[in-house]
């Protein structure tokens, strides 16, 4: 067995929206209780992983570069404990704010994503860095940074921070290259495609990685390097196709003399555990937290055109999962720990009863980003916690020097006290778990009646609005410019009839006429502000709304009463 300076420990984050952040959430705190955290030489992100990850590395980067008090200890593994803590709380005011909503809240933006090119990526980028990253730096720095560029992220430790066994983590955030499709790493000293083990024979190029220090960088090529932000990293790792817009970068690399458009999506498409680059980077021992979808047998898979689609899609990412974790496996027992949120083996060591309905509803719930209640995050947080507990302590972790007490009372694991050892209690996490796998309107399946009462009032202002402009304007008009609004509509939001008109020379002509109409009517302002409009009631009515009853204090305090009473 290696000593310590021989070894490098690479821990994966899966992608998965803000559902695989949480769990992953609950390993790091496992991970920082056995000393192993603080032992992590390389992280590989992807998706909602990245978003995690990034934090994380701030949060060191932060703890690493803090001048210590005179005759204070280098950060130890309590220190590590007290950052994750942190993370806990601070983590999980972010997701709530709803980066899915917030994307569309400001008109201005809205405007700029109908009628240029700027696309709810970039937005996305934005909002990461205002409600995830730009806290941190302004918090530790000292300075608000509107644009945290990757290069001025890069950890340079104070040497007295850096006990025996302290690394200095390397971050890889995974995204997928559109040209190529190839896997894209960006770090905070390159940029670039990056061969993986899967590679074959056929080889239709690659996109070289550029070294932010490289001498032979052209100037334009530096300056395009070193804007790039930690967020819109993060923001292309995350780029879901049909949900997002391709994250762009411009004129990086040429094809023949022509400038070359860079356009990046989800890092899953390649690897959506994140192993892939800790393989390239010859990690001898190897985390894996895998909270991605996994594939569910269907008994009558369905026939329409767009299900069998997503379902061929589900099955080719499930193929490419398990090569990937093949390969993880032939690192031998002892030189890897693999945690998956769907574990069969342990579900019965971590929920006291019905476990199986508990672990099924997990892995159910919605990959998105838009908020999670304190019931469906403290849940995902114990249940990793719990799983990578029991995995570690069993499969003989060779890193793992000694078994370590626990020594911290993490808020999530009051989920136990307060829904799991209740029968009452218990159902109702459930229900609430299970209405979480839906993507839209979960307000309205709690069976609870202010979100209808609120509603109420709006088919009648819409049906009254609607007799009055037919009244003043007469019928004909009001359905003219209603039809007029549509094409509005699907002419701003969809790329390819765009990509469409500017390759046919009539087709561009019409469009740019279009466009100078919309613009001199400034029709694209009253859209935004409709979207707008719609996402501040979103955020402040029915989120709120969703997010109230999710709460878990409200619980604990009923608790008490009935206990008091007795």
């Amino acid at each position: 067995m290696e000593t310590p300076t021989d070894c490098k420990l690479g821990l994966a984050l899966s992608g998965g929206g803000f559902r695989s952040a949480l769990f992953h959430m609950g390993v790091l705190a496992r991970l920082a209780e056995l000393d192993l955290l603080r032992k992590v030489d390389v992280i590989s992100s992807v998706s909602g992983g990245s978003i995690i990850a990034a934090y994380y590395y701030l949060k060191v980067k932060a703890l690493l570069e803090k001048a210590p008090v005179d005759g204070q200890a280098a950060p130890g593994r309590e220190a590590y404990i007290r950052m994750v803590a942190e993370i806990e709380t601070d983590f999980l005011a972010a997701v709530q704010k709803n980066m899915l909503m917030r994307i569309f809240l400001d008109p201005v933006k809205n405007a700029r994503m109908l009628a240029v090119e700027y696309s709810n990526t970039e937005r996305l980028a934005e909002l990461l860095t205002t409600y995830f990253y730009q806290p941190i730096t302004q918090k530790y720095a000292g300075t608000k940074q509107d644009r945290i560029q990757l290069k001025n992220i890069l950890i340079r430790p104070i040497a007295a921070n850096l006990a025996p066994e302290t690394r200095v983590p390397f971050l890889i955030i995974n995204a997928t290259s559109l040209n190529t499709g190839h896997l894209w790493q960006f770090t905070t000293v390159s940029a670039g495609e990056q061969r993986t083990i899967h590679e074959t024979g056929h080889d239709i190029g690659f996109l070289k990685k550029l070294r932010m220090d490289d001498d032979r960088l052209t100037i334009e090529q530096r300056k395009i390097l070193y804007n790039i932000t930690l967020g819109q990293a993060v923001a292309a790792s995350c780029c879901v196709p049909g949900i997002f817009e391709p994250l762009q970068i411009r004129n990086l690399y040429k094809a023949g003399r022509n400038p070359m458009t860079v356009r990046l999506v989800d890092g899953g498409l390649v690897d959506n555990q994140g192993l892939a680059s800790l393989f390239a980077e010859n990690c001898t021992h190897i985390i894996c937290c895998d909270a991605s979808d996994i594939l569910k047998s269907e008994h009558h898979p369905s026939v329409q055109f767009l299900n069998v689609a997503l379902r061929a899609n589900d099955i080719l990412m499930d193929r490419i999962r398990r090569k990937s974790l093949n390969e993880l496996f032939h690192y031998g027992p002892g030189r890897y720990a693999f945690f998956y949120l769907g574990d069969l083996e342990t579900r019965d060591q971590i929920f006291p009863a019905d476990s199986e309905k508990m672990v099924r509803a997990l892995t159910r719930i919605r990959t998105a980003m838009d908020s999670f209640t304190d019931r469906e995050a403290d849940t995902l947080m114990y249940y990793g916690y719990q799983l990578s507990r029991r995995v570690l302590e069993s499969n003989g972790f060779e890193l793992l020097r000694e078994p370590l007490p626990t020594t911290r009372n993490w808020r999530f694991l009051e989920i136990r006290e307060r829904f799991l050892n209740y029968d009452e209690d218990r159902k109702d996490l459930l229900f609430h778990l299970e209405v979480g796998s839906r993507q839209m309107f979960k307000v309205f399946l709690f069976k609870k009646a202010m979100p209808y009462v609120i509603l109420l009032p709006v088919p009648a202002i819409i049906t009254l609005l609607s007799l009055y402009l037919i009244v003043r304007i007469s019928p004909m008009v009001f359905w003219g410019l209603l039809f007029c609004l549509i094409l509005v509509i699907i002419y701003t939001q969809n790329q390819k009839i765009l990509k469409l008109m500017d390759n046919v020379d009539f087709l561009k002509r019409i469009k740019n006429r279009l466009l100078k109409t919309l613009i001199s009517l400034r029709l694209p302002e009253p859209l935004s502000y409709i979207m707008a409009l719609a996402s501040w009631i979103q955020l402040t009515i029915f989120d709120r709304l969703f997010l109230h009853y999710g709460r878990v204090r409200e619980i604990s305090d009923k608790r008490v009463f009935k206990w008091g009473r007795k």
